[in-house]
């Protein structure tokens, strides 16, 4: 399958549009059949949802498991890379299964998600698994991502929040945080929130870093409990807690709100706050 977007400006999004304007999805090879899961996991047990070697994975460890199960070589497809200790709740995999071990129950998306959640708790769960149509992939079929950023604001921290939560004991002001938030919206250049990339060593092409917001807003849920959300097509290498760390320096008034969209404009990682630390930040939801 050629995947297009009814969006012009998608291939800038996510890649230059001389690089790489159309994603090809293969259909599974014969004899086998497409299946996706929705995960969640506790990151700071994981070096990173990509598997890298050396270190345990998400991926790594999902994909092993699968293997033994099905008995044959599995490649996952992921739709979002979070990096080392940040969690998931809505991460998207998909990954191809021998028909005939589908058909026979041993490779069916049950018997797989009670095998997975009975080898990889408490650290990787299934949600939900199931059929996926053959042009499907969780990583390019995706339209957008969403994440969520979590605070305890308040002057003593709370030891069982402290694993999914960056405890910031100094006032903020929640106006000035939603105020940020307001020049995050539309297409943007996020070379000021990102680490920049490696070009592309076959085409010599340096990844894009234009990415469309969709939404970026904050949430009092009580009791010092601030909930920091965002929604965009994708992200580049630390944007969200980049922007977050930013954020945090405009709530304690170091920052003035309306300097965001000059240190966007600035595309260059110095103008922007520190990175906010991994614990609280989660892969909430991918929409397809």
């Amino acid at each position: 399958m050629t995947l297009t977007s009814t969006d012009p400006l998608w291939s800038v999004e996510s890649r230059p549009q001389t690089e790489r304007a159309v994603v090809e999805i293969p259909a599974p090879a014969a004899g086998f059949t497409r299946l996706r899961m929705t995960i969640a996991y506790d990151g700071s047990k994981f070096r990173g949802m990509a598997e890298n070697d050396g270190v345990e994975t998400v991926a790594g460890t999902i994909r092993a498991e699968i293997e033994r199960c099905v008995e044959h070589p599995v490649v996952l497809s992921i739709a979002g890379r979070t990096d080392a200790g940040v969690h998931g709740w809505g991460q998207v995999i998909s990954f191809d299964v021998d028909t005939d071990l589908v058909a026979s129950g041993k490779g069916s998306p049950a018997r797989l998600a009670r095998s997975v959640n009975r080898q990889c708790v408490p650290g990787i769960v299934v949600r939900d698994a199931q059929l996926a149509a053959a042009d499907f992939d969780a990583r390019f079929s995706a339209i957008w991502r969403s994440y969520r950023y979590t605070i305890v604001n308040r002057p003593i921290p709370d030891p069982f929040l402290a694993a999914t939560s960056w405890w910031v004991p100094q006032d903020l002001d929640i106006h000035a945080l939603q105020l940020g938030c307001d020049a995050l919206y539309g297409l943007h250049n996020f070379s000021s929130f990102c680490r920049r990339p490696k070009p592309n060593p076959v085409t010599g092409f340096e990844p894009s870093l234009m990415r469309r917001v969709h939404e970026a807003s904050w949430h009092e849920l009580g009791d010092g409990i601030l909930r920091f959300d965002i929604r965009a097509s994708s992200y580049c290498h630390q944007m969200v807690r980049s922007i977050v760390g930013t954020l945090i320096e405009m709530g304690r008034g170091f920052r003035r709100p309306g300097e965001m969209a000059g240190i966007i404009r600035a595309e260059d990682r110095s103008a922007a706050g520190g990175v906010a630390p991994p614990q609280g930040l989660c892969l909430w939801e991918v929409g397809y």
